[in-house]
């Protein structure tokens, strides 16, 4: 809220991390009588749930858990793809003379059918002799496989980049050549945890004292005993968990930053670092056409059709382009629905919101609310007309469902990477120090919690982002 609105009659000084007396009186909040006074939170309560990556990786039983800060993983791609022409051909094959391809691998062998991905109608090429080593590719000499005269090579088939795909094998009576074999290796992917710590101190005079009001924490408890101490602890929480969420989303790759001591302060990928290779698209208006599409296109030929449920995480405003989007695609089928109108008499109600589509061959698309893409304090791109963060209206396709027994998407975490503890002086988070053993002489503790983790997503091509574009 902004503190010069007139509405605004007191704000209180904020601080951060350590807590004395004095900032409880510089607030207004020491007092050594009790009020019946509430002090309400002026932003939106954010509460566990409100950390929907935690809830749908850690939360759902969807976690790894490993035993170094590194990690890798290994995804096998299709075992079959089309050659590339990094040569113009050379001849053109008519009247059933030979000609050559210049291809970027050396994996057809003779007899071996292939197809040129340019043409108007299918192509249908033998390879007769080859592969040989020729400038940097590997040269084939083919003829067109079939019997007329009068066909050729298109243009548009002889020229560099033009990609070429093994149909199937032919061979004579009695040959003694076989058809070529592809096989897929594993590529090996890397990624890394983060380490995040966070603390708060606190006096053992500013634990013990009574304030004006009781304090409201984010998610809406009242602490009626008028401590700080409960308070504070609450909102940590609350906070920490809100963090966590963010470098889950928001984290960059980095090892090159040093920190106090100068080891590196590392970080891993987040979400949308991660999606950065998968697909991808800007797009202006939201359209039920955009998201069919869009979704075809992550699918298409990839994925069983028995197998292809999506959730999609977006903000507020992202909800509400949504059910537009849909709500124009069924105009036409919307008369008289009982869904949308409601009651009888003067008890009228309409309405309703999309939250869910289900598209052509076997698509299921489930939305999904995600705080941090509506919030202000850390989406400062606004935009123009609507006065709401741009990130609100950003879609975040993520594919949960297993592949080959493991889920897409994983939490990882460091075996015994999450840790907690107290730096006690005279001031212990269980009361007064009474003779026991102190780490400083200050009138005071410190807690400190520390943990590293991270977001696996081992295959990004079955996800992706719809981007709004401001243009």
């Amino acid at each position: 809220m902004n503190t010069q609105s007139r509405l605004t009659v007191l704000t209180r000084p904020w601080h951060a991390n350590f807590t004395e007396t004095n900032h409880l009186g510089a607030a207004f909040l020491a007092e050594p009588h009790k009020f019946d006074k509430v002090l309400t939170r002026v932003f939106t309560a954010s509460r566990l749930a409100d950390n929907p990556l935690t809830a749908m990786t850690k939360g759902a039983g969807r976690t790894s858990e490993i035993e170094s800060f590194d990690w890798e993983w290994e995804l096998m791609g299709a075992s079959t793809r089309p050659l590339t022409a990094i040569a113009a051909t050379v001849g053109n094959g008519i009247s059933n003379t030979a000609f050559t391809l210049t291809l970027d691998e050396d994996w057809f062998k003779p007899g071996d059918v292939i197809s040129p991905s340019a043409g108007t109608e299918r192509t249908l090429i033998r390879i007769q002799s080859g592969p040989s080593p020729s400038g940097g590719g590997y040269a084939y000499t083919c003829r067109l496989q079939n019997d007329d005269p009068s066909a050729s090579l298109v243009a548009a088939q002889q020229v560099v980049g033009v990609q070429f795909s093994k149909m199937f094998s032919v061979y004579e009576e009695g040959g003694d050549q076989s058809g070529s074999t592809t096989y897929a290796m594993p590529m090996k992917l890397r990624s890394q945890l983060s380490t995040l710590r966070k603390e708060y101190s606190i006096t053992g005079d500013a634990a013990n004292q009574a304030l004006v009001v009781a304090l409201m924490d984010s998610e809406g408890k009242v602490y009626k005993d008028y401590k700080w101490l409960k308070y504070a602890e609450s909102e940590y929480w609350i906070q920490w968990y809100k963090e966590k969420e963010r470098i889950l989303w928001y984290g960059q790759l980095a090892n090159g930053v040093a920190g106090a001591n100068g080891r590196a302060a590392r970080t891993g990928p987040g979400v949308q670092e991660l999606l950065k290779d998968s697909h991808v698209h800007v797009y202006n208006t939201l359209t039920e056409t955009l998201i069919r599409e869009y979704l075809l296109d992550i699918f298409f030929g990839r994925v069983d059709m028995s197998n292809r449920d999506i959730v999609a995480y977006t903000g507020e405003y992202g909800m509400l382009a949504f059910h537009q989007a849909m709500s124009n695609a069924s105009a036409p089928f919307l008369t008289v629905d009982s869904k949308f109108i409601t009651g009888e008499g003067r008890n009228l109600a309409f309405g309703g919101q999309f939250v869910k589509y289900i598209g052509p061959n076997g698509i299921t698309l489930t939305l999904r609310h995600n705080p941090l893409y509506d919030d202000r304090e850390i989406n400062h791109i606004i935009h123009p007309s609507l006065q709401v963060p741009v990130e609100s209206m950003r879609f975040t396709f993520l594919d949960f469902g297993n592949a080959g027994g493991e889920a897409n998407i994983k939490y990882v975490s460091k075996k015994n990477g999450y840790k907690l503890g107290y730096v006690s002086g005279l001031q212990t988070p269980y009361g007064p120090n009474k003779g026991g053993l102190m780490s400083n002489a200050k009138d005071a503790y410190t807690m400190i919690v520390h943990d590293q983790c991270g977001i696996q997503i081992d295959d990004v091509t079955r996800c992706g982002e719809l981007i709004l574009g401001l243009q």
